[in-house]
């Protein structure tokens, strides 16, 4: 008896495409010099659990599927024990906490997976310590963004016009002017003190006046300032709102102030992320400089209560 098999043959209606991806960056030298220093930092400070529980979420937060704030996250909990242990009084306490730092500034730079060669991932920033430091891009992709500014350098105030070029600097050999000098404008003479003083300007308006009703503790208030990064900002993606809560804080985005100046860097910090984002996006109406400059400012101009 002869046993036949028939053995069907398959094929396939389109071919499967393959998309190379940008994996493998969660364990570099220096993604894995960085793990190890958390864990060696830890030694002997009570944070030892922490630090190496942390250290296992820097490995996951650098994952392609990775919410994108994880790798900020884990760096921002990482500066929170190095300043709870430069608070421990020991005597190496302050260069561990200084040594913890650096690493989640280091750590906060490194690549991220994406799912393809090229793609850039999106970018997020919390700590003061890490403003300006956004994790590496994939060489492969599109160009860089412009570098961005230094922050050491103060913006630019707005209201100072340029200086002429055609005006000479002062001298130094010029001696100062003497105060018993009479004034350059022979029509204004200088005040006769048998005068009467002139009469006072009129007192400030009261916050608490109905004609001026809102201030920083008005509930509802909306919050602004005065530059352009508020009224004409980039891509049109403008600050989250400030708003003052019932309790007379300000908040943004749901989350509570109790300072001012701090809900007004959040939502500069904010309006910077998805400034980013959108020219990671592919908008090139303006550069990842412009996004930087314009964080510089976010801050400068007269604060507007709404």
């Amino acid at each position: 008896m002869t046993i036949t098999f028939a053995i069907a043959t398959v094929t396939l209606a389109a071919p499967i495409e393959l998309t190379k991806r940008r994996f493998g960056q969660e364990h570099t030298a220096r993604a894995d010099g960085d793990f190890q220093k958390m864990k060696d930092i830890a030694q002997g400070t009570g944070f030892e659990a922490q630090l190496g529980d942390l250290s296992g979420a820097a490995v996951r937060a650098l994952l392609a599927k990775a919410p994108a704030c994880d790798q900020q996250d884990v760096a921002d909990q990482t500066i929170d024990i190095a300043r709870q242990i430069g608070l421990q009084g020991k005597s190496d306490s302050k260069q561990k906490e200084k040594d913890l730092i650096e690493v989640a500034k280091d750590y906060r730079t490194l690549e991220r997976n994406t799912p393809n060669v090229g793609q850039p991932s999106e970018l997020c920033t919390k700590n003061s310590e890490l403003n300006g430091l956004v994790q590496a891009q994939d060489p492969t992709g599109s160009p860089p963004a412009d570098p961005p500014a230094d922050p050491a350098d103060p913006p630019a105030d707005p209201a100072d016009p340029p200086a002429d070029p055609a005006d000479p600097p002062a001298d130094p050999a010029d001696p100062p002017a003497d105060p018993a000098d009479p004034p350059a404008d022979p029509a204004n003479p200088p005040a006769d003190p048998a005068d009467p003083p002139a009469e006072p300007a009129d007192p400030p308006a009261d916050p608490a006046d109905p004609a001026n009703p809102k201030d920083a503790t008005t509930p509802g208030t909306i919050i602004t300032v005065d530059n352009t990064a508020f009224t004409a900002p980039l891509g049109n993606i403008a600050p989250p709102e400030i708003v003052v809560n019932a309790d007379g804080n300000p908040s943004v985005n749901g989350d509570r102030f109790l300072q001012l100046n701090n809900a007004i860097q959040r939502a500069c910090d904010v309006q910077k992320n998805q400034c980013f984002n959108q020219f990671n996006s592919g908008d090139r109406s303006f550069s990842g400089g412009d996004c930087e400059n314009q964080r510089s400012t976010c801050q400068t101009g007269t604060v507007v209560f709404n």
